[in-house]
């Protein structure tokens, strides 16, 4: 049953557009785009084993990296179109790192990360013609929650924060956008859930989003996801997880623009109730007309029962407090430099000589200090 939004959805949308005579203005097109990004990092710590724990993407210290390298292909005609943005190196193996994995069984392929790793986004679309038109995707989309995104070219930061590295990356599903008026757009997904191109559980998650744009200075959004996350089979049952999302975007001044992000979230699961609250802040100043600076402040609290798996980090409170350089002497490059302190309420973060147990690295420290030189270039 649910599989019945998609596939009603679709057969409406592709029926009006088998219907609807193809306008002779109407010309097939294709874009493409794409970006490099790498970077050389020193973490201060000097762990052995050269990892910056719990960082997401920039998370090798000591050690030229090439984190992502993309290439984005949109093709329309008309009102239907199809985008793959391809993507390889470093930070595709963080991206995917929580999808799950299937072995191959009864004539079906095996399932896992490295199936999907070189995808970052892939999905067609249809301009369904009602109203003032209705977009309806399905496919392979970057997740719509909070301020920050995969490609660093869009990013006032290089490191993402703590909020993006434990809530969602992408969703796999289907999603409508309706612009109601010119300032307030809403937006609905049907999706298998966090971080699941496969579904992890034969249950549907949904969201939904109201973007509103109060001033042409002030921008809001407001989001709800809920669903069951854990795997069929997990101990804590398959509780329904709720998560709320509020972000603000103020351009306060030609060289001053202030963000700001808030997330609650909980589920009743058999351990009891796991909950999680968050919030960033960030302030960008442009210096100079190639020269901008960005502090984050970002903080992430959580709660789980006595014998509850955890929802995010191994500390209760993750933290840290973030400075960056972006200097863009040309169209398309990026040269950011950017120090960072993270620090949690347990020791999660690795120092000096690593010892292993079980073929585990063991993680002795409470904060790290890194400063991380990074280039981007897009086109």
């Amino acid at each position: 049953m649910r599989q019945v939004p998609f596939l009603l959805t679709f057969a409406f949308a592709f029926a009006a557009a088998a219907e609807e005579p193809a306008s002779p203005q109407a010309a097939p097109a294709v874009k493409v785009s794409g970006y490099v990004e790498a970077f050389y990092q020193l973490n201060f710590n000097w762990p052995s084993n050269l990892i910056t724990a719990w960082r997401g993407f920039d998370n090798r210290s000591s050690s030229f990296t090439l984190s992502n390298a993309a290439l984005d292909v949109t093709g329309s005609e008309g009102p239907i179109s199809a985008r793959i943005a391809l993507q390889v190196g470093h930070a595709p193996a963080s991206y995917y790192l929580a999808e799950p994995t299937y072995p191959a069984e009864a004539g079906v392929g095996a399932s896992d990360p490295q199936l999907w790793r070189i995808v970052q986004q892939a999905y067609l679309s249809y301009q369904v013609p009602v109203g003032k038109g209705l977009l309806t995707e399905a496919g392979i989309f970057l997740s719509p929650i909070g301020i920050e995104n995969l490609p660093i070219d869009t990013q006032w930061n290089w490191s993402r924060s703590d909020l993006f590295f434990a809530l969602p990356y992408y969703h796999a599903g289907v999603r409508v956008t309706y612009p109601f008026t010119d300032r307030l757009t809403g937006v609905a997904y049907v999706v298998n859930g966090w971080n699941d191109v496969v579904n992890r559980n034969p249950y549907p998650c949904f969201a939904g989003i109201a973007q509103y744009t109060v001033t042409d200075k002030v921008a809001l959004q407001l989001l709800y996801f809920g669903g069951v996350e854990p795997a069929t089979g997990a101990p804590q049952g398959q509780p329904w997880r709720n998560l709320f999302d509020a972000t603000a975007t103020w351009n306060a001044t030609p060289w001053l623009t202030v963000a700001a992000q808030a997330d609650a979230g909980f589920e009743n699961n058999n351990f009891g109730r796991s909950s999680w609250v968050d919030g960033a802040a960030y302030v960008r100043v442009q210096a100079h007309a190639k020269l901008f600076f960005t502090a984050r402040l970002d903080h992430i609290h959580e709660s789980e029962p006595a014998g509850a798996p955890r929802l995010f980090f191994p500390a209760d409170d993750v933290a840290s407090e973030t400075l960056t350089a972006d200097y863009r002497p040309a169209d398309g490059f990026s040269l950011r430099l950017e120090y960072r302190h993270d620090h949690a309420s347990g020791p999660i973060y690795f120092d000096g000589t690593v010892q292993s147990v079980n073929g585990a690295d063991v993680a002795t420290a409470r904060s790290q200090q890194t400063l991380t030189l990074g280039a981007v270039a897009s086109f």
